[in-house]
């Protein structure tokens, strides 16, 4: 028993300690071109924190992403079609063209988007 503990202990240990899979500039470039392929958009607000923080995450890679974000900051009405009937419920929310939605921020949200757009 104990012998099984301590190796998942150690899995789990080594599993945190893993390098990020999008830590790095290129990687964060190709991840956005798979997006832009996959007609991700991002749907976000000027004053949204969430949204800020993962443009300046995703870095000169956002510039790629750019043309697929629309601003919800004055109108609702083109965010309307990603949320709920009654609206957007969270800022920033990914749709993509496979149908999948990704709502709010996420410390894992490069590989959360990878995932969701069949590109991981």
């Amino acid at each position: 028993m104990k012998k099984e503990i301590l190796m998942g202990l150690t899995a789990l240990m080594l599993n945190c300690n893993s390098t990020p899979k999008y830590d790095t500039t290129a990687a964060k470039m190709e991840l956005a071109k798979c997006l832009v392929r996959e007609e991700a958009t991002m749907y976000g607000a000027e004053w949204c924190g969430y949204c800020r923080l993962e443009k300046k995450e995703l870095g000169p890679a956002w510039g790629l992403l750019q043309k697929n974000y629309v601003d919800c900051t004055e109108d609702l009405q083109p965010c309307a079609e990603v949320a709920t009937p009654a609206g957007i419920i969270s800022f920033p929310t990914w749709k993509f063209k496979n149908g999948n939605i990704v709502r709010s921020y996420t410390p894992n949200f490069l590989e959360v988007l990878a995932e969701e757009s069949g590109c991981d």
